[in-house]
């Protein structure tokens, strides 16, 4: 009887072990399991603490050229900081905030070797951005106390290469101290793009006049009346007979409306546009991960705010769109797809991880848009004095955007333009503009001076 006693508590301590046995592989292969979503819902601040910091547990952020923008050991200067943000701060809408799965290498973790795992395993990216043409022309802005935003890109590859936004701030500024739209980049906001509008409307009067606007011609007196609702469109032009390269060059508001009058036809013009990308779907479009507002183009009718909406004066056009439709304008109607992200690589540089590949998509016939080129080329060289802009620029538009009331009217400088030589589309809006204030002119010949290469 007593040896079958101890045989029964020896099995049943056999069993109580193959339990806890059981029960502690189980927990551990739990914890391997989940330890991946575990590592996912961490935030990044948790994470690079739970990282120990380990130098490969967060890659870093590189211009075009391989100079550094952003590390964990280096912030984002202040040209840089609304657009880049910082890991665990406010920015949402930034690369940091963004792309923070492509830099934390979270793939990598191992729970058996805990933190340890992390070490080397953070990928870098590579953005198109030149660091030293970003620099140097918020820095430009800044000295001169203006507001506003400078963006250009590759006109072929729709590579970005410029997103100034002014006022800039820097990651260890007090947010309550910092001037209003300091952590916005205003590049990927909207704006209204007074006459630079007016060649996105010599492009929907080439498609739907056809032959017919190069025979079009208007007296410009100063001022017309709609006579859809009886109100005035003013215009400061020389009193002239205009055809649709002078009503350009001249940037003849009446003309303008006029011809827009005879020949645009709402429900055609907002397909042709949203062709052209101004009028997508929803508040916001991509640029890669990152969201910026879409445009808004309200034509809907022959009234006021309908036909001062193809001037200039009612839209908000995204400066993104302006320059994609510029490039395609110049590139026989072929649109590149905007990206800032060219690549992501390991720490060490040796091994791609992923490639941006240009992509294009053609948004109008290739007889529109040369043109509408050869239009824009033609105003430029016959009406506008060159003296003023750089050598390197083959055409512009400028515009002029009111904002405000009558008592309290502020006004905004903008400049469209192309440089063949470097096959660059720049948009630049200096808001709040008065005489004091250095020119969008100054501003396109200090980028294209950074933008040699």
């Amino acid at each position: 009887l007593m040896k079958q006693s101890l045989l029964c508590k020896r099995c049943m301590f056999l069993i109580m072990a193959l339990v806890l046995l059981s029960l502690f592989v189980t927990g551990i292969a739990n914890l391997l399991q989940h330890a991946d979503e575990t590592l996912d819902a961490m935030s990044v601040k948790a994470y690079q603490d739970f990282a120990d910091g380990n130098a490969g547990a967060m890659g870093s952020v590189y211009d075009r050229s391989g100079s550094v923008l952003w590390s964990p050991e280096q912030p984002a200067q202040r040209a840089f900081y609304s657009l880049l943000g910082a890991p665990y701060q406010m920015i949402q809408n930034s690369v940091i905030f963004q792309y923070q799965t492509e830099l934390l290498g979270k793939e990598a973790y191992s729970a058996w070797q805990g933190a340890k795992s992390l070490n080397g395993s953070g990928s870098d990216l590579f953005l198109t951005l030149d660091a030293n043409a970003q620099q140097t022309v918020s820095n430009l802005l800044e000295a001169n106390g203006v507001s506003g935003l400078v963006a250009a890109c590759n006109a072929s590859t729709g590579a970005l290469r410029c997103l100034v936004s002014t006022p800039a701030a820097g990651p260890d500024e007090v947010v309550d101290t910092l001037p209003d739209g300091a952590l916005l980049n205003k590049t990927l906001d909207t704006i209204t793009p007074g006459s630079t509008m007016k060649l996105v409307t010599t492009a929907l009067l080439i498609e739907e006049a056809e032959e017919n606007i190069f025979t079009y011609r208007y007296t410009c007196h100063g001022s017309d009346t709609l006579a859809a609702d009886g109100k005035a469109i003013t215009c400061s032009t020389k009193q002239t007979e205009q055809d649709i390269t002078s009503a350009l060059g001249y940037s003849c508001n009446t003309f303008f409306a006029n011809a827009i009058q005879t020949y645009l036809s709402p429900e055609e013009t907002a397909k042709t546009l949203q062709r052209y990308g101004f009028m997508k779907e929803g508040k916001y479009s991509n640029l890669g991960k990152l969201n910026y507002e879409t445009s808004s183009i309200l034509f809907q009718d022959m009234t006021f705010a309908s036909v001062w909406s193809l001037i200039g004066q009612v839209s908000e056009v995204s400066p993104l769109d302006m320059l994609r439709f510029t490039s395609a304008v110049v590139h026989s109607g072929d649109a590149p797809t905007l990206y800032l992200v060219d690549r992501q690589s390991n720490r060490t540089h040796d091994k791609l991880l992923g490639q941006f590949e240009p992509e294009h998509q053609n948004i109008m016939a290739k007889e529109t848009a040369d043109t509408v080129k050869e239009i824009w080329f033609n105003s430029y060289d016959t009406y506008y004095d060159k003296s003023s802009y750089p050598d390197s620029v083959t055409a512009a538009k400028t515009g002029t955007a009111e904002q405000g009331t009558c008592e309290n009217k502020k006004i905004d400088k903008l400049l469209l333009g192309y440089s063949q030589e470097k096959d660059l589309v720049f948009f630049i809006a200096l808001k709040n503009w008065n005489i004091e204030l250095i020119t969008p002119q100054t501003v396109s010949q200090v980028l294209l001076e950074q933008l040699a290469e």
